[in-house]
């Protein structure tokens, strides 16, 4: 059983209709697949189920085409029961169950034409955003060429007593910082000085350079090098440098929190001629917070574990503080903490050193 198509010049095919539509009737066969026929050369039409007929008055019907005993076309099974129907006049043909071809042809031109123009827009978006991030590029540029990237400050406090007790405390630090849209860097040399009686109690030097650029707009990579002198620790010099990877958890105005984890090498050199060299790892964070125009916080952690034995030695650094304006621009007052512990320190030394600092700052942007 299958739909026949016989030619005017008797040709007989075959197989499934599919449609009959714009003077064209397709037909799938066994040996060809979709066949493409003029309708205008079919003399006959038959098929073994229902299909849905529109006459050239543009009337419907629903029915199975056949050919009776007689030569003449027929649609049975209709709701109208047997009707005669010419070949001649049907103008399309199509499955109960689908868009009527035409239907279809036009909502797939649409939908290619919805296609190419989202194709479009993709790529007219892709082209302006390239548009936009070459003139954002290029005035970013242009403003770095204007802008000075440099800016530091210097901190200096003292402190003393006479009378039972002479006392003389001096604390200075010097700081340079230089950032571009991609770069960041930190330079700090701090020196503490206090004697009593005398006698020299503190004699601290403290020195270091931070180096970070961006990878991404939260990623970044990060090198470190810090420097320490201390008699009273009975260290000539410890010396640490670092890379390492970091992320920006918070990135704003006012609140900026990172994170950074990576590996470095430690030296140290101690007054009794000992020394000790080891590989070590870095992790940490460094936190800065505008809570207003009158108040800026900081706070940041720093863990130097040793790769020979992290769970006994061990060095751990860190600050926290806060600086507030004062009536001349430029001046502010800085209160802070600074805490060193080491897991392992000299035979004399403490395995705490906790600093309290209060100095005036002037800095400059």
């Amino acid at each position: 059983m299958a739909d026949q198509v016989v030619l005017d010049d008797g040709s007989l095919l075959k197989g499934t209709l599919k449609e009959v539509a714009n003077g064209q009737l397709v037909i799938n066969t066994a040996f060809a697949d979709d066949v493409t026929i003029d309708y205008s050369r079919v003399s006959k039409l038959t098929t073994d189920e229902k299909f849905l007929i529109e006459l050239n008055s543009r009337d419907r019907i629903v029915g199975q085409l056949s050919v009776n005993a007689n030569g003449q076309h027929t649609l049975t099974n209709t709701a109208f029961g047997t009707v005669n129907v010419d070949p001649a006049n049907i103008r399309s043909v199509w499955a109960t169950d689908a868009h009527k071809p035409q239907v279809a042809a036009v909502e797939q031109e649409y939908q290619q034409q919805i296609d190419d123009i989202k194709v479009s827009n993709e790529q007219e978006k892709e082209a302006l955003k390239a548009d936009y991030d070459q003139a954002l590029a290029a005035i970013r540029l242009e403003r770095d060429k204007l802008r000075d990237p440099w800016s530091g400050s210097l901190a200096f406090g003292v402190a003393g007593a006479s009378g039972n007790t002479k006392r003389f405390g001096a604390q200075g630090r010097g700081e340079l910082h230089r950032e571009t849209d991609m770069e960041r860097m930190d330079m700090y040399l701090e020196v503490n000085y206090q004697k009593e009686d005398g006698e020299q109690t503190v004699n601290e030097k403290l020195a270091g350079v931070a180096l970070e650029r961006d990878i991404t707009e939260m990623w970044f990579a990060r090198g470190t090098a810090d420097f320490e002198i201390d008699d009273f620790e009975e260290l000539d010099l410890r010396a640490i440098a670092t890379a390492s990877l970091g992320r920006f958890f918070i990135r704003e105005d006012d609140l900026k929190f990172k994170g950074f984890a990576g590996v470095g090498y430690r030296f140290e050199s101690y007054s009794d001629g000992s020394t000790e060299k080891d590989p070590t790892g870095v992790l940490g964070y460094d936190v800065k917070y505008r809570m207003n125009s009158h108040l800026k916080l900081f706070h940041d952690f720093t863990y130097y574990p040793s790769f020979s034995s992290p769970g006994k030695n061990y060095l751990v650094v860190t600050n926290f503080g806060g600086e507030m304006p004062l009536a001349q621009d430029n001046w502010k007052l800085r209160a802070s903490v600074r805490s060193q512990y080491n897991s392992m320190p000299a035979p004399d030394a403490e395995k705490t050193d906790t600093s309290y600092q209060m100095n005036l700052v002037y800095d400059w942007e």
